[in-house]
C-alpha cells in the first residue's frame, strides 16, 4: 500500500494499469488497495480511462505521508508505521537489537502500554497524539550520552514551535510545556556495556488532538489543538521533529547546543521543588550545566547539583 500511496502523493493521475505492472499484481488488487486507502480517509478520484488521483489526505502518520517533503540526511530515512503497538520504545529497541540503522523511526497511531519516566504510564489514545521512537547510535562512552535527552527536548520544542507557532519551552530536563501546560514527555533508553553504547532509543509522546485528560493530570496537561484552537497536522509535526533533530545534532557537534537549550528553558530563574528518593527541598533554578545537570540555589543559600536520573523537579508557580 505504501508504494501506491507514494505515487498518489505526487498529485498526478496514476494509471491503474501502470501500477499493476510496476507492482506485479492484478488490476483488481490495485483497486482493492485504493479502497483500503479510501476507508482510511484518503480522497481518491477515479479519472475516466486515465487512472486515480489523490485530492485530499487525512491526518495520518503513514510513512509515505511523513516522508513527503522530508529533507534529512539520516533521521527518518527509514520509517516504520504501526496502527497499534504496546510501546514504540519496545518495538524500536527490538529493531535496534537486530541492526536497524541510526535514524530509523517507529511511529504509531496508538500505544496500549506506553511508558514515561520513572515507570509511569503514558496515555496514548488512538489517533490523538504522536507516539514515536527514534533509534540513535552515538559513538560515545555511556557516561557521555546524557546530552541526547537535551537534544531530543530541544528538537521537539523547536518542531512544535515551527508547526504551531506556540512558545514551546523545556521543563528540565525534557518535558515540553506551552503556556505552563505539559504537551510532551520523553523516555530515552540506552543499550550499552561498560565501554561503549550500542544504541539509544528516544521515545517521544506529544499530545495533539486530545480534548480530555484524566483527573490526575487535567490541571497540568494540554494538547496542541486545545492551545492553538486548530487541528494540528501530526505528520507535519513528525517531519519537523526529524529535521530539527538533525539540526540540533549539528549544534551539539558545533558546541552551541546548550545555549539554545537554555534559551528555551521554562525552569531557569524559577522557584522549584526538588523531589529525590532521600530528600526534598525548594530553591531557585540557577543554571543548566554543559553536562545537563541543574544547579539549584536552596533556601539555605547552598548551590545544589541535581541529576535528572535521580529526582523530579516541579515548579512552585504552575506546572513549569
Amino acid at each position: 500500500m505504501d508504494d501506491i500511496l507514494e505515487r498518489l502523493l505526487t498529485g498526478e493521475i496514476v494509471s491503474g494499469q501502470a501500477l499493476s505492472e510496476a507492482m506485479g499484481v492484478t488490476r483488481a488488487a490495485v483497486w482493492k488497495q485504493m479502497e483500503q486507502l479510501r476507508a482510511q480517509g484518503f480522497v481518491i478520484e477515479s479519472v475516466g480511462r486515465q487512472g486515480y488521483r489523490l485530492t485530499a489526505c487525512p491526518d495520518t502518520l503513514m510513512a509515505p505521508v511523513i516522508r513527503r517533503g522530508l529533507e534529512t540526511v539520516w533521521a527518518g530515512r527509514e520509517i516504520v508505521y504501526l496502527r497499534s503497538v504496546d510501546s514504540t520504545n519496545r518495538y524500536a529497541r527490538e529493531l535496534a537489537s537486530r541492526g536497524a540503522a541510526e535514524g530509523t523511526l517507529v511511529v504509531a497511531d496508538e500505544q496500549t502500554a506506553g511508558r514515561g519516566r520513572r515507570g509511569r504510564g503514558w496515555i496514548s489514545p488512538a489517533g490523538e497524539g504522536v507516539f514515536m521512537s527514534l533509534i540513535l547510535r552515538p559513538q560515545a562512552h555511556p557516561s557521555q550520552v546524557a546530552g541526547l535527552s537535551l537534544q531530543a527536548a530541544l528538537a521537539t520544542a523547536r518542531a512544535i514551535a515551527n508547526v504551531t507557532g506556540l512558545d514551546a519551552r523545556i521543563k528540565w530536563p525534557n518535558d515540553i510545556v506551552c503556556g505552563g501546560k505539559k504537551v510532551c514527555g520523553m523516555l530515552l533508553e540506552m543499550n550499552a556495556d561498560e565501554q561503549s553504547v550500542h544504541d539509544v532509543v528516544a521515545g517521544i509522546g506529544i499530545n495533539v488532538h486530545q480534548r480530555d485528560f484524566p483527573p490526575e493530570i487535567a490541571q497540568t496537561a494540554a494538547s496542541l489543538d486545545l492551545l492553538t484552537g486548530t487541528s494540528v497536522n501530526r505528520a507535519a509535526l513528525v517531519r519537523a521533529f526529524l529535521q530539527e533533530f538533525e539540526t540540533v545534532s549539528s549544534m551539539a557537534q558545533a558546541g552551541t547546543l546548550m545555549d539554545a537549550y537554555r534559551e528555551r528553558s521554562a525552569t531557569l530563574a524559577q522557584r522549584v521543588q526538588v523531589i529525590a528518593p532521600a530528600e526534598m527541598f525548594t530553591g531557585t533554578a540557577l543554571e543548566v550545566t554543559d553536562s545537563g545537570s541543574l544547579i539549584v540555589l536552596d533556601e539555605q543559600g547552598q548551590r545544589r547539583e541535581v541529576l535528572a536520573a535521580d529526582v523530579s523537579v516541579r515548579g512552585l508557580m504552575g506546572y513549569a
